[in-house]
């Protein structure tokens, strides 16, 4: 049995999800092919996209915000978007790839793929089935206008607004955002510790994405100027520049983009990043206490709002309110205690497993249908 999984480079998360789905699939004994949907036309347009998108959240944020908003207005399930038409310029060259793929069901991480997948059921009768993960804890501009056959959604909370949207109550299955399983591990912090080179009692650590975005800066240095005992660990991602502004600090740890986040987690008393619908999720898989303070604007703002209204995170507007929140974490137990049981509550660490066996079963009441009536 075979997965095709489309996902896209704009931000780490929908890849970070594709493999966490592949890996539960793979142990299931299924192959999952993991491919950018935006290498499938004619031209490769993944690393200019991808290179745009960047540039625009890490220097002009405000113009995506207003871009985002723009697209909540225009957004419906009634009619088609000018994104639609955009992603369906190369639905014709994905066809070609499905058919050479020939998979028993197709996974779109990424409403790009979600809308080429909808041109080809279309105009092309692609009958292979397929589910859509939605990888923010709101229904984000342009899902509504696709016709996936199921939709696997962060929480059962965002069932009514998925639905006001007019995507249908019985596609919305809301198992939660897939996670590596490593989120799902605990390490002994002394030896997290020690793998950092972290030698304070209390720490810190501040988080921007891949990109390096927000107040890292200026948070690390407010926490490390407030409490100079401590530790504060900067990670700044790809942003070089952000990197090397650390240098001389006694009680900073600057580091550049690193692949065993999972253990840096462990190490940590208390965790301030941006609400990224993945990143945000990893670090509740890990029970931790976490800040979440400067969203890119948009879908990362409605994640800050939904997971600090049902008690797992707090979410601070300024990096001054941030600090103050992290400081009061770190001494008071009760309210660290009450953090980690919501998260234990609403936050599905199991997610990845539990979309595994909906893709199977789904694949499964499909049977042998038809891949594609007519072209």
């Amino acid at each position: 049995m075979k997965a095709l999984i489309l996902s896209t480079k704009t931000g780490q998360g929908h890849n970070s999800a594709s493999m966490a789905i592949a890996s539960c699939l793979e142990n299931e004994g299924w192959e999952a092919i993991v491919s950018d949907v935006l290498k499938s036309g004619k031209r490769n347009v993944s690393a200019p996209v991808s290179a745009l998108y960047d540039n625009i959240v890490l220097h002009m944020p405000a113009l995506f915000g207003m871009l985002y908003r723009a697209g909540e207005l225009v957004s419906s399930s009634k009619r088609h978007s000018p994104i639609y038409y955009l992603n369906s310029i190369y639905s014709g060259k994905l066809l070609d790839k499905i058919k050479s793929t020939e998979p028993q069901i197709i996974i779109c991480p990424h409403i790009f793929s979600a809308q080429a997948i909808t041109r080809l059921y279309e105009k092309h009768e692609l009958s292979t089935p397929s589910v859509g993960i939605l990888t923010d804890y709101t229904c984000s501009p342009f899902w509504e206008e696709t016709r996936l056959d199921a939709y696997v959604i962060p929480a059962p909370q965002l069932i009514d607004e998925f639905a006001y949207k007019g995507i249908p109550r019985e596609k919305l299955y809301p198992l939660g955002i897939p996670v590596n399983s490593c989120f799902k591990k605990t390490h002994d912090k002394a030896e997290a510790r020690r793998l950092f080179g972290i030698t304070a009692d209390k720490v810190f650590t501040v988080m921007g994405g891949s990109m390096g975005y927000g107040y890292i800066r200026e948070l690390s240095t407010l926490l490390a100027r407030k409490m100079p005992k401590a530790q504060v660990v900067a990670v700044c991602g790809n942003n070089e520049k952000l990197f090397k502004s650390f240098t001389g600090i006694s009680n900073i740890i600057p580091f550049q983009f690193i692949d065993n986040i999972d253990i840096l987690m462990d190490a940590t008393d208390v965790l301030l990043t941006k609400p990224g619908g993945l990143s945000s999720t990893e670090a509740l898989s890990k029970r931790l206490p976490v800040v979440l303070t400067c969203p890119i604007p948009g879908g990362e703002e409605r994640n800050a709002d939904f997971l600090s209204s049902i008690g797992v995170a707090e979410y601070a507007k300024t990096p001054e309110s941030a600090v103050e929140k992290a400081i009061e974490l770190v001494f008071d137990m009760r309210k660290r205690k009450k953090m980690i049981e919501a998260q234990e509550k609403y936050i599905n660490r199991d997610a990845d497993r539990d979309i595994a066996k909906l893709i199977i079963k789904l694949s499964e009441k499909a049977g042998g249908r038809q891949m594609c009536k007519a072209v």
